[in-house]
């Protein structure tokens, strides 16, 4: 059981290097394929222990970073930090652990019911609760491993959570074949090997296409400013005129050669109500040099004896002039557990007191909201951790959408992967809708992708910078655009239905 245990340790930690910015994504079906072969022969406690251990070394090697925010940021003694970071891995691990309990009950171990059938249902169900409960944490999706593998061909059809039960399904039938290797059939050999060629031909057809055509007959100039204010002290008061003098002069030399100035998430670290006359000359000088200027901004509205506060981001400078809660702006939706919100705050009001984050006690906007209007472009926008949520951009999502646009600050992270993994779900949506996507930050990583999820061109990290870069829209359709997570959805039910009919007949 030990053995085991450790042994599922190791498969989890190696999974992590399937993401970015390694990118090793057959690491991915290797450690799934780890993780069932070791729990499913055990009785359901043992699995679930197994499992759990899987889970220790996948989330503490894959969010780790998550120790910067916590202690560096938010001022923690190490001790209390490293708790904080220990609760968080091991309440995540207890998804696989659910997983691996159930699978266990569900099916005979190495059926094909067990591992084809059950095994990538079950794995879907958990990995959405873990989306979902207390506002979910769906970071390291197996899915997004395969961006750089063949299988991104079936990203612009059926996105992102298709991948992340699809995975384990070819890991579930690999094992099963594995496991079957002394009594299978020479037909059966036949139809497996008929299989995998008419699999490889369907995904060598799937690469090349393009669903969606790039206008060249229209371009729009972008000048993304990556300020890299520190974020010890970014929320700093004395730091407020320092960083507003360092946007604006970044700004001024891209005024007349830009169409577009595109500036991070709470670039401007005060309440729009405070920066009134700031925004107002800023407003004019674009319409006077016809240039555009988006900007994240913290917006504090006074209601009765109540407060709402919303991380937004406004556009300055297009036709209509500037005023406070004008239309042409997004306030983020989805917010961050502990970081913008607390989740049951009767019971976790301690830890957030703890964390000392400037702002946690935000503000949702709506769920659905008018893309940005800029320059005559439309720009289905996102705010930071939305970027890793489809089924937020499918909503908001129109079919004559030009760009996608998400302005982040990752300096929470410092110098790890975290950022990076960030980036790697913002390159998977502009494959899923087929669409180019810009991407403005604080530190890094600023960058342009293009609808075939590849980067055009990115600033270097924790560098203060512009990156100016002449893009093109898209236009049409995916077919993830249109069909939305329905054939996903349709096929995990299918795959339940089946499981549970083999198990009410035995």
């Amino acid at each position: 059981m030990k053995l085991k245990a450790l042994l599922a340790l190791f498969f989890g930690v190696i999974a992590v290097f399937a993401f970015s910015p390694f990118n090793l994504w057959p690491l991915a079906f290797f450690s799934f394929i780890g993780l069932v072969a070791l729990s499913i022969n055990v009785n359901a406690k043992k699995s679930a222990i197994i499992a759990f251990f899987w889970g220790l070394g996948f989330f503490g090697a894959g969010v780790h970073w998550i120790y910067v925010s916590i202690q560096q940021y938010g001022e923690l003694p190490i001790p209390v930090a490293l708790l904080l970071l220990s609760l968080l891995i091991g309440y995540l691990s207890l998804y696989p652990a659910l997983f691996a309990f159930l699978l266990n009950r569900l099916a005979k171990p190495y059926s094909f019911v067990q591992l084809v059938i059950a095994a990538p249902a079950l794995w879907q169900l958990t990995e959405f609760l873990r989306g979902w409960i207390l506002s979910g944490f769906s970071w390291l999706q197996l899915g997004y491993t395969q961006l750089n593998s063949p299988l991104k061909a079936y990203l612009p059809i059926f996105g992102v959570n298709f991948l992340n039960l699809f995975v384990p399904m070819l890991c579930g039938l690999l094992l099963y074949l594995f496991s079957i290797r002394h009594r299978i059939h020479r037909l059966t050999i036949y139809l497996v090997v008929v299989s995998i060629l008419v699999f490889s031909v369907i995904t060598g057809y799937l690469s090349p296409i393009h669903w969606t055509k790039v206008d060249t007959s229209r371009k729009v100039e972008l000048a993304l400013v990556q300020g890299n204010i520190q974020q010890s002290l970014k929320w700093n008061k004395d730091q407020l005129e320092t960083t507003l003098s360092t946007y604006k002069q970044l700004t001024q030399a891209h005024l007349s050669s830009a169409d577009i100035i595109i500036w991070p998430e709470a670039a401007i670290t005060d309440a729009e109500l405070n920066q009134q006359d700031y925004l107002t000359a800023l407003d004019k000088q674009a319409r006077e040099n016809k240039t555009t200027v988006a900007t994240g901004i913290i917006d504090v509205r006074y209601r009765h004896h109540d407060i709402d506060v919303f991380n937004s981001i406004i556009v300055l400078g297009d036709r209509v002039p500037y005023a406070y809660l004008n239309d042409n702006r997004y306030s983020k939706h989805h917010l961050v557990p502990f970081g913008e919100y607390i989740p049951l705050a009767q019971l976790f009001k301690p830890i957030a007191q703890l964390l000392n984050v400037p702002v946690s006690s935000m503000t949702a906007g709506e769920r659905t909201q008018p893309p940005l209007m800029m320059q005559g472009f439309k720009f289905t926008t996102v705010i930071c951790y939305e970027i890793i949520l489809p089924e937020l951009i499918l909503d908001n999502f129109q079919p004559d959408t030009d760009f996608l646009l998400t302005i982040s600050n990752d300096a929470w992270f410092g110098n790890t992967i975290g950022p990076w993994q960030h980036l790697q779900m913002a390159q998977t949506r502009a494959v899923e809708f087929g669409r180019s996507l810009i991407r403005s930050t604080n530190n890094g990583i600023t960058a342009v992708i293009n609808p075939q999820g590849e980067i055009i061109d990115q600033l270097p990290q924790f560098e203060q910078a512009v990156l100016s870069v002449s893009v093109s829209p898209s236009i049409g359709e995916t077919p993830f655009a249109i069909w939305g997570n329905w054939p996903y959805w349709s096929l995990t039910l299918l795959l339940f239905l089946i499981t549970f009919w083999f198990k009410i007949r035995k």
